[in-house]
């Protein structure tokens, strides 16, 4: 069998699109542990498995950036690239960053409307959000307080809005090979997600 049907671009976005599908099923019931940890206040598995949780988001995020199709940086470089003095450039990423996350102001209710499984997306703007939300969690039960949901809501509101605002430089061309690390992606989780779904 020829090899170079698997050096092929359409053949390596299914791989990566497919892999991406297939580990962000496997978040579900990996965030029902963290949940049912929390719930019996068994703090030893709510931080192995949130750790795990925060791991699988890299994981995916270093995936996506194989490929040209899911890069963050590429969608905010094209939308700069439309914008003719420096106001405007910033004023395009803005948007461009909106779009894919709240889909408004800080309070829109169109809130992740149009969200997006990317890289740089994940690592920089989900990974950080539920971070934010374990770090949370976990004060307050050392603090011996009730976790203040709302609270935590206002806060994270405004980060994302400051992060909709916010500049910075993604990849804007893939990084890795799709093929070596969708292989290696299999190799960590295939056991993982057999025993999930037994």
């Amino acid at each position: 069998v020829s090899q170079s049907r698997y050096r092929h671009p359409f053949f390596q976005y299914d791989l990566v699109d497919i892999s991406r599908q297939v580990l962000a099923n496997y978040a579900l019931p990996l965030q029902k542990k963290w949940v049912t940890a929390y719930r019996k206040n068994d703090w030893v598995s709510f931080q192995k498995y949130t750790k795990e949780y925060l791991t699988l988001i890299d994981d995916l995020d270093e995936l996506l950036g194989t490929r040209q199709d899911f890069l963050l940086g590429k969608w905010i470089k094209e939308a700069r690239a439309c914008g003719f003095t420096p106001a405007e450039k910033d004023l395009y990423e803005q948007n461009a960053r909106d779009l894919i996350t709240l889909w408004g102001d800080a309070n829109s209710p169109l809130h992740e409307y149009s969200n997006r499984q990317w890289n740089g997306l994940l690592k920089d703007f989900y990974k950080v959000r539920w971070e934010k939300l374990f770090n949370a969690l976990t004060s307050a039960q050392q603090k011996g307080e009730k976790y203040q949901h709302e609270a935590f809501e206002k806060e994270i509101k405004q980060w994302e809005w400051s992060w909709v605002t916010s500049h910075k430089d993604f990849i804007a061309t893939p990084q890795g090979n799709p093929n070596q690390v969708a292989k290696k992606l299999f190799d960590k989780y295939y056991s993982k997600i057999e025993q999930a779904y037994e």
